[in-house]
């Protein structure tokens, strides 16, 4: 057999394998239940995975197209009995609900879910969501999804892409600040005596502060009279409100939001204390449960709005909510018409005024949200959060996008009142602020409009602070009163970071970014002095990765897509205060992220205080780019890398994002349970089912228990419902990831 011949046999039998191949490929793909993200507490029974709990499995997974095109989706399963809710389909975060029938006994069924528009390129999320916090005595069984396109091959079932790796991480950069801001200074303003849980704030005159508490009283202080030490002259002017979480003073008349109504204070015998309390609306339904509050206050001609929360031991039983929660609601003072401006809200425990009149609302992550948010309030609007049917009257499919997200874990874990900065704040004029009653310290805002939208940066500003800030007010010169609280039943831990704080804004130099402004092809990031000459032009100085969110009815979520941008180039102004990032893979609707290097410093050789920066993607600018021009060549000769990489920095990440803020690994006392000295202890836990109590030792499976089923086995002292099921969102890998590092954590960090 000569070698032509072999070459003749060889590409016949090629062209042959190939005609074969391409016969077989199909425009359908798909998705089998045994190749999720996790099954969490759910179990499989051979190719098909029984789904009896809803919250805790993360059916999901990753598709990619080679070019755009309409597909169908359809479900394979069996289900011998009625569902009393509805399964989502999350198909790269567009939603369609599909009401489960049922199948005969040893039946199975296949179902369409809908029509999605598959993009081409990056991949997209498909989630199968069952409903949230259910548990189920019987089980649907699900085998697989079913995508139906039009061209042969187009669509490929792809593993979960890797997450980019994080620099080194040190407070500001990449952690939680530990110091309080260069430019601040602070009075810890409290009676030990006195355990105040601050819930609302507002200026009488120019020299008189007003607070509500949780605890139903309304207090004066007199500024003039604040002593150098010892106790404040608190005087509390009103009591018996009921949680009252917002307070405001419109042309000295007094608005307090309660749990169920929006109140006006009268003192109808001048004798400076409030008698009379005049209901100027409760034009919506309440519950008694613990979690229904309405939040904060602000007054725009003659409107008091506000807005409410929605139930979470409810939402533990049947998801089902009162009608009208999570709404912003607006009422007229005088007359009581009410009206409901928004829907969609969760934990929305804050509201406040923002640049050029707008009103800005924070909202804590949960079901339907995957991190925590900063909102521009607009009529009409909803901001996905759902429960079961009836929904609220506002709902659409197509959510509202908040104006930034603040990523879970990493700028926020329960954001409170934002409020805007007054000109004697210097640079940071305009812009807004924050607090957080987990998260603690102050994070800042910057925020432009884009044809109308609302999208910016946040950053990091200031820890340092003794008390978990709630609620803020300005005296007319400036100094900032910030009022601390927390829940819970840790006495010691609640009186700890509860109360009042005085904060002055000193007006010395720090070299921090300032702001940050999308251009057409990339993000312009501002400094608060000018950079060293020659220094940040570097691409390779810039370490930026972007990912976007996808709302589910189980709590909380991954960051989607997450993957590292390319810098394409980075170009220093004039005046070396901005520095332009060519950023060309820039998609609407994500987060990029910006961290800095530390070895950046000022001209006057300040070191940069922080180094992250967080900016949403509502809307590209069209014809504003930013400047491109090329760097010195001396400005190119970098000696060192500006950035270290840890291969082992995993379960330290996610410790960070999901843990640090409620659980210490010293012996700090802070919503849950410590992690030091946790591996190989005994704990008293008690199960909430049957309420009987027992011992047993912290292994790694009792880790991954509590982070799968956290209500499963719960230590003593603790409540149900006070940690999230984090496990939904996480795959195996993760859980233990997180669960190696809190164990050796847990050992070589006790202080």
């Amino acid at each position: 057999m000569n070698h032509a011949f072999h070459r003749f046999l060889a590409l016949t039998l090629w062209i042959s394998a190939t005609t074969s191949l391409a016969a077989e490929l199909s425009p359908g793909l798909d998705l089998p239940a045994t190749m999720i993200f996790s099954k969490g507490p759910n179990e499989y029974a051979g190719d098909a995975l029984e789904i009896t709990k809803g919250r805790g499995s993360n059916i999901g997974w990753y598709v990619q197209a080679g070019k755009q095109e309409e597909v169908e989706v359809f479900i394979e399963y069996a289900c011998e009995k009625p569902l009393d809710q509805a399964y989502q389909l999350s198909f790269d975060g567009k939603d369609s609900f599909w009401e489960v029938p049922v199948t005969q006994k040893g039946e199975w069924a296949r179902a369409k879910l809908g029509t999605f528009q598959m993009r081409a390129g990056l991949p997209v999320l498909v989630m199968l969501v069952p409903p949230s916090n259910r548990k189920y005595d019987h089980p649907l069984r699900f085998r697989k999804l079913v995508l139906r396109g039009r061209t042969a091959g187009n669509l490929a079932l792809i593993s979960i892409p890797a997450e980019p790796a994080a620099p080194v991480a040190t407070p500001g950069f990449g952690q939680k600040l530990d110091a309080l801001h260069p430019a601040l200074e602070m009075s810890d303003l409290r009676d030990e005596s006195l355990t105040m849980r601050i819930s609302g704030m507002a200026m009488r005159g120019k020299r008189e502060l007003l607070f509500t508490t949780w605890d139903g009283d309304l207090f004066s202080l007199d500024l003039d009279a604040i002593p150098a030490k010892g106790p404040q002259p608190f005087r509390r002017i009103a009591q018996g409100l009921s949680e009252p979480m917002g307070l405001v003073i419109a042309d000295g008349r007094i608005f307090v939001t309660e749990k169920n109504e929006a109140t006006e204070l009268i003192d109808a015998d001048g004798d400076g204390a409030f008698e009379t309390y005049r209901c100027v609306s409760h034009d919506w339904p309440c519950t008694m449960d613990s979690h229904e509050y309405l939040f904060g206050a602000v007054m725009q001609d003659s409107h008091l709005y506000f807005s409410s929360s929605v139930a979470m031991g409810t939402r533990g039983g049947d998801n089902r909510q009162a009608p009208l929660r999570g709404s912003a609601v607006k009422v007229h003072v005088d007359t009581g018409k009410t009206e409901i401006v928004a829907g969609g809200l969760r934990t929305p425990d804050g509201i406040g005024l923002g640049p050029r009149g707008s009103i800005l609302i924070t909202d804590n992550q949960g079901e339907w949200l995957p991190a925590d948010k900063l909102i521009h309030l607009q009529p009409g609007a909803h901001y996905q959060f759902r429960s079961r049917a009836p929904w609220h009257p506002l709902d659409h499919m197509e959510p509202t996008p908040p104006a930034v997200w603040l990523p879970h874990g990493e700028i926020a874990n329960s954001p409170t009142a934002p409020f805007l900065l007054p000109s004697s704040w210097g640079p940071y004029a305009g812009h807004v602020l924050f607090g957080d009653a987990t998260f603690g310290g102050l994070q800042r805002a910057f925020l432009e409009e884009v044809d109308g939208v609302m999208q910016g940066a946040v950053f990091p500003f200031s820890q340092g602070f003794r008390h978990l800030f709630h609620r803020f007010e300005f005296t007319p010169e400036g100094e900032l009163f910030a009022g601390g609280i927390a829940r819970g039943s840790d006495k010691e831990f609640i009186h700890r970071v509860s109360g009042l704080t005085l904060i002055r804004y000193t007006g010395k130099a720090v070299f921090e970014p300032l702001a940050a402004r999308l251009k057409s092809n990339g993000l312009e990031v501002e400094f608060t002095q000018p950079l060293k000459d020659g220094s940040g032009w570097s691409p390779a100085g810039y370490h930026v990765t972007q990912w976007g969110y996808q709302g589910t009815q189980t709590y909380g979520g991954q960051k989607v897509r997450h993957r590292l941008a390319e810098v394409r180039s980075a170009t220093v102004s004039a005046d070396r205060r901005r520095v332009f990032l060519e950023l060309p893979g820039i998609i609407t609707g994500e987060v990029v992220h910006v961290r800095l290097p530390q070895s950046l410093t000022s001209e006057s050789g300040l070191p940069l205080w922080a180094g992250d920066v967080w900016f949403t993607v509502n809307r590209i600018p069209k014809d504003r780019p930013g400047e491109v021009r090329p760097a010195p060549p001396e400005a190119l000769a970098v000696t060192k890398p500006h950035f270290k990489f840890s291969k082992d920095d995993a379960g330290r990440v996610l410790y960070q994002n999901f843990c640090a803020a409620c659980h210490s690994l010293n012996d700090t006392k802070l919503v849950g349970p410590t992690f030091s000295g946790l591996a190989g202890s005994k704990k008293k836990v008690r199960d909430p089912a049957t309420g009987k109590t027992s011992e047993v030792k912290a292994t790694a499976d009792y880790l991954r228990q509590s982070i799968l089923e956290p209500n499963a086995l719960l230590v003593e002292g603790y409540p149900e419902n006070l940690m999230p099921p984090i496990g939904a969102i996480l795959t195996p890998a993760q859980i233990d990831a997180l669960v190696d590092y809190i164990v050796k954590a847990s050992k070589t960090q006790k202080k």
